[in-house]
């Protein structure tokens, strides 16, 4: 019998290694401290875009992907991303990541950002999270909320690094919605909710 978790959770996303590029599962995935040197790798430019309809089932895999469902739980809502307005990225010809939005009250909601582990630490969800703040400003919003799980460590720091600053944290929010305590990151136990915004600054 599925479980609510099967429902509406997070399955454990694939990520890829940085040093050997093996793809490892979430439980298995270490935090690593390194400095800002990079390899100078040449990428094609990176085209964000509205999805149309043909980007659906792309978008759609991305999410499933990362997620297991196409269904969120943030906010106290459980959420259809598949019913909502998105944004691809594409490198080449696919989509190789994807941020699906909405509007929550005066803010634009980030409900979920997926980028194919091929293309992970490229700049694709920078782009995407650039691309999603230009819609909210076109809109007259000058804020941008998120929400993530107490042990997506690799999501706060993206989030924190670019602006976004921790307002809320609802305590065992996960387990109330899933039935369940299951590891995630590194396989620290996916209890609370953890909510960010960003506000955006008057334009001169």
């Amino acid at each position: 019998m599925p479980t609510r978790f099967d429902q509406f959770g997070a399955k454990p996303a694939v990520l890829r290694c940085a040093r050997c590029g093996r793809f490892v599962d979430w439980e298995e995935a270490q935090v690593q401290v390194i400095c800002s040197c990079k390899p100078h790798v040449e990428l094609p430019p990176v085209l964000v875009r509205e999805a149309t309809d043909a980007d659906r089932a792309a978008a759609r895999e991305l999410f499933a992907r990362d997620f297991g469902r196409t269904k969120i739980v943030a906010y106290g809502e459980v959420m259809d991303i598949d019913q909502m307005p998105a944004l691809v990225a594409v490198r080449y010809a696919d989509p190789s990541g994807a941020l699906a939005y909405r509007l929550h009250g005066d803010a634009l909601h980030i409900v979920a950002l997926a980028t194919d582990p091929m293309w992970q630490r490229s700049g694709v969800g920078g782009h995407l999270v650039a691309e999603a703040e230009l819609i909210a400003r076109r809109l007259n919003l000058r804020r941008l909320v998120v929400s993530t799980t107490n042990d997506n460590l690799p999501a706060l720091y993206f989030y924190q690094r670019r602006g976004y600053r921790m307002t809320d944290f609802v305590p065992s929010s996960i387990i109330m919605h899933t039935g369940q305590e299951v590891a995630g990151f590194a396989g620290i136990p996916v209890r609370d909710e953890v909510r960010l915004e960003k506000t955006l600054a008057e334009e001169s």
